[in-house]
């Protein structure tokens, strides 16, 4: 089994690169990662989404897009607002409204994920790293609005990712740039971060987002993404989730500048992770594909479970049905639940 089964990555321009399908091609891959500098058009993003589906049967094709500042997506897709807004509603219904409305146009552009909810609680008032990107501030909050979000997404076949586990609320540094360092109780990652998340995976989510934080109290030497106590014994038997874990992108400098991007994501593996992201440089990308083979020559990974969970997650958009006609992307009924979200996030700052 190769070693690109294990990476889902992004790339620079407008069309499958030739050494990513030749990488495909000769060591498998386990997805494709979609970002606004891929997609200057609608008809590029049908041709980028049906391209990444030929290089592999099980490949997850995914954009990261939650709404507001984060979206990637170019005209006609409807341009909804940040999750904050659809939280200030203070109605969970709203949330799964929008969900489902953002996982039907995805889904007919031919996405297998966008890559959220984001259930992070920024129950710190000096963390401004999440922002609007969060449901909410209290942890019920964000709990309801993101099982109302999972349950919508499933229902159209879009696979709901819950990010960024164990929690990015409480950090005061942002881990695109450097490590953040969180020094806070596990009861009261219990009574906050871990709610939402709990919460989610008790409503069928079946693929979480791990995080680039490094919580003291679960792990003191390597942020949760690399720990085998987050991943390992907190997320898999703690919270007995059996799911597919994902990295956030292994290029941040909150793991790439003490580990390596090959290094971080050997270690990711290693503590039963199953799809490691690298979402930009190729350079980085030949390196952990080495780095991953030599894992799995000497005995030390085995990449089989991995699989096993993402072909899962692929037959279960897959049973969805067939994907959406191409009339929803930017529909009339969508842009009015966009603007109607709008207005009474505004009612309610």
């Amino acid at each position: 089994m190769g070693p690109g089964h294990a990476l889902a990555v992004g790339f620079d321009g407008t069309a499958i690169p030739d050494d990513l399908a030749a990488l495909a091609e000769q060591s498998g891959l386990g997805g494709i990662v979609l970002f606004a500098r891929n997609c200057p058009s609608l008809e590029v993003v049908l041709a980028l989404t049906a391209a990444a589906r030929r290089l592999g049967p099980d490949i997850l094709v995914m954009v990261d897009h939650e709404g507001g500042r984060v979206h990637r997506l170019p005209p006609p897709f409807t341009r909804f607002p940040s999750p904050a807004t659809v939280g200030r509603s203070g109605d969970p219904r709203l949330a799964a409204v929008v969900g489902r409305a953002m996982a039907r146009e995805l889904r007919a552009a031919g996405f297998d994920s966008g890559l959220a909810p984001v259930l992070d609680c920024p129950v710190d008032s000096a963390s401004a790293v999440i922002g609007d990107r969060a449901f909410g501030a209290t942890p019920a909050s964000v709990a309801a609005c993101g099982v109302a979000s999972v349950q919508a997404m499933l229902e159209v076949g879009l696979l709901p990712v819950a990010k960024h586990f164990p929690g990015h609320g409480r950090a005061s540094v942002d881990s695109h740039h450097e490590l953040p360092d969180v020094d806070t109780t596990e009861d009261e990652l219990e009574r906050g971060e871990l709610v939402p998340f709990r919460a989610a995976l008790g409503a069928g989510c079946p693929a979480v987002l791990v995080a680039h934080v490094r919580y003291r109290a679960l792990d003191r030497e390597v942020p949760a993404s690399l720990s085998p106590r987050v991943i390992g014994d907190l997320l898999r038997r703690r919270l007995a989730f059996s799911g597919l874990i994902l990295s956030d992108d292994l290029e941040m400098g909150a793991v790439a500048n003490s580990w390596g991007v090959a290094g971080a994501a050997r270690r990711f593996l290693r503590a039963g992770g199953d799809l490691a992201l690298i979402c930009r440089r190729t350079d980085v990308r030949g390196e952990t594909l080495a780095a991953i083979a030599e894992d799995v020559e000497r005995g030390a990974l085995d990449l089989a479970p991995a699989v096993r969970r993402r072909q899962a997650v692929r037959r279960l958009v897959d049973a969805a049905g067939p994907r959406l006609d191409l009339s929803v992307i930017g529909c009339a009924e969508h842009r009015a639940l966009a603007e109607e979200v709008a207005r009474r996030g505004a009612a309610r700052a």
